[in-house]
């Protein structure tokens, strides 16, 4: 079974004091509707921008809230668009599940991969299907391999390993969860692409799912406050 070794260091305790700090002023204050959606909108337009960023695409920030505010961006690559609006649909996707089920599971992991994938890169390598060939992590520059994933063989396993972890009861700090789900998945690497933003999304998952009910009231309302995207 997947049992996480870790340590928590002064600095650690430290942000999580400050993190549950933030958290018990959302909780105890009634702020207007009008604020919480501006930060909510700030929030998502942040999080997508700078995870597919990270993957390559070449979007400035005011182009990613350009595109994520329903507005008309000309003179960007229609990939990048994509790959950003799949971001935001994982993300809706991601608050729509809260409440509905108590668990984090395969399928819904495979279905998250499958949306940011959709029409951009990866999507033509059995998205939503854990890989049945060995892949690696290389270095862009130099092509130098810096990591190889389990075997093949092995991802079912260690994939259900994993999810079984996710779901049991813990007295871990919500936040050193989604740390280590983000850690763990890209280290199983289970999809022959898309592994990065499909961590990061379930990362955002498991930060929702361990929230207490009024921050889980608020993400939950999110996606009504997004400029609809046509």
């Amino acid at each position: 079974m997947f049992e996480p070794k870790f340590t928590i260091s002064n600095s650690i305790t430290k942000a999580l004091l400050e993190i549950e700090r933030a958290r018990g002023f959302l909780d105890a204050a009634e702020l207007k509707e009008a604020w919480i959606k501006d930060m909510q909108s700030e929030a998502l337009i942040l999080e997508a921008h700078h995870s597919t960023h990270i993957e390559g695409t070449q979007l400035t920030f005011a182009e990613a809230q350009g595109i994520l505010t329903g507005k008309s961006v000309k003179g960007i690559r229609a990939d990048d668009r994509q790959e950003l609006l799949n971001y935001k649909a994982a993300m809706d996707f991601v608050s729509e599940y809260m409440g509905k089920k108590s668990e984090i599971t395969e399928e819904l992991i495979k279905e998250i991969h499958k949306m940011l994938v959709k029409d951009v890169r990866g999507g033509t390598l059995e998205p939503g299907k854990y890989r049945s060939v060995q892949n690696y992590v290389v270095n862009s520059l130099t092509g130098t391999i810096i990591y190889t994933p389990p075997q093949p063989s092995k991802v079912p396993r260690l994939m259900e390993e994993f999810v079984d972890w996710l779901n049991k009861d813990s007295d871990i700090s919500p936040v050193l969860i989604a740390g280590i789900s983000q850690y763990q998945f890209v280290a199983i690497h289970p999809f022959l692409d898309g592994n990065g933003r499909t961590a990061r999304v379930l990362c955002s998952l498991c930060l929702y799912e361990k929230a207490p009910f009024g921050c889980k009231s608020i993400v939950a309302r999110a996606k009504h406050w997004m400029v609809p995207i046509s």
